[in-house]
């Protein structure tokens, strides 16, 4: 199949994509028995069991995408007898089983992962339903395109250029309304913390360098899934094939962020010997005036921990109550932050 003056070849760019998908895939199974164990305790402490659920999900996902993967590449440059292998003529087929499922598991991981930072940023802002209005009309039309792509990848014949054809169109405004749910929430987060944070500064630590919070939020948040989807986008509307090598590691990228994010998560053991089980941002003062007090803001999935330690007590809001608990045994602090 010809291909435009200074583009690779879609053959050359699925084997390229097949390679970055094996070490994607490998730096996923790295992080998966650390958060099989920090899921396994969170049971045990009462958590819902919905964010299992999803994390087997994306798991059944990658994995089969993993497998779809490599029959698909072994299909395609494999020597049988005295042929040579054809690999343009697999992947002029963009409607076969194969690639179907494959896409399929593409879209799959992507909604979950949307829907699980929806949920995430729901928390953050205390079950504000306001807050994730737009997000949840984004991860519905999400939804959507989603279905309307797989459906439209169906309808392609063979010999039909697929970054050509009219299911590009459809995966191009899926990849950008998932790239646009993902800036919005991840945005709402980080501002929420850097608000929050702020004041837990001011108040308690004086100030910190501006960069080093920065820095962190970006850790933190799904910055690396968030340039994956600019990559795909910009690759997709420039129409060339460089677009399938970001587009078949897409899963396993997916699934290595959030699983990072599940990693991250600890076990803080409060002064009463109380341990909570947080998941993710937590910055700490740099410089103060008064004696070294590490000044903490946590976000699990389920609730929002401000947490200071020796002196001044952990703030935890539980969402099943509707109000805010404090595990220190030391409460004289407590009065000063319940504006935060």
């Amino acid at each position: 199949m010809p291909t435009k003056p200074g583009d690779i070849s879609e053959a050359n760019a699925h084997l390229i994509g097949w390679w970055l998908q094996l070490l994607a895939t490998g730096a996923y199974f790295v992080y998966l028995p650390h958060c099989l164990i920090i899921l396994s305790k969170k049971l045990r402490h009462g958590m819902s069991p919905w964010l299992p659920a999803a994390c087997f999900v994306i798991f059944a996902a990658t994995v089969l995408d993993f497998v779809v993967g490599f029959i698909r590449t072994y299909q395609g440059y494999s020597v049988h007898g005295t042929e040579r292998p054809n690999p343009e003529a697999l992947y002029a087929d963009p409607s076969s089983t194969l690639s179907l499922l494959k896409n399929a598991m593409n879209i799959v991981v992507a909604i979950i992962s949307d829907a699980i930072i929806v949920y995430r940023t729901f928390m953050v802002w205390n079950m504000n339903v306001w807050i994730i209005l737009a997000p949840v009309g984004l991860l519905l039309g999400d939804t959507a395109v989603g279905i309307w792509a797989v459906w439209t990848l169906a309808q392609t014949g063979p010999g039909t250029i697929p970054i050509l054809a009219a299911v590009s169109v459809r995966i191009r405004y899926f990849f950008i309304i998932t790239f646009v749910l993902n800036i919005l929430c991840s945005g709402l987060i980080c501002y929420k913390i850097w608000r929050i944070q702020s004041k837990v500064t001011r108040d308690y630590t004086g100030q910190r360098s501006s960069t080093s919070r920065v820095l962190e939020i970006i850790i933190e948040s799904a910055s690396i899934y968030c340039a994956h989807l600019l990559v795909l986008i910009i690759t997709n509307g420039l129409g060339t094939n460089y677009f399938f090598m970001f587009l078949d590691p897409l899963p396993p990228v997916g699934a290595y962020v959030f699983s990072m994010l599940i990693v991250r998560t600890r076990a803080q053991n409060n002064d009463n010997g109380t341990s909570v089980a947080s998941t993710t941002i937590r910055f700490r003062g740099s410089r103060s005036t008064r004696p070294p007090i590490a000044v903490g803001v946590e976000i699990d999935l389920e609730r929002v921990v401000d947490t200071e330690s020796v002196t001044s007590p952990t703030r935890m809001y539980d969402p099943r109550r509707g109000t805010h608990m404090y595990l220190a045994q030391d409460k004289d602090l407590a009065q000063d932050k319940d504006s935060i």
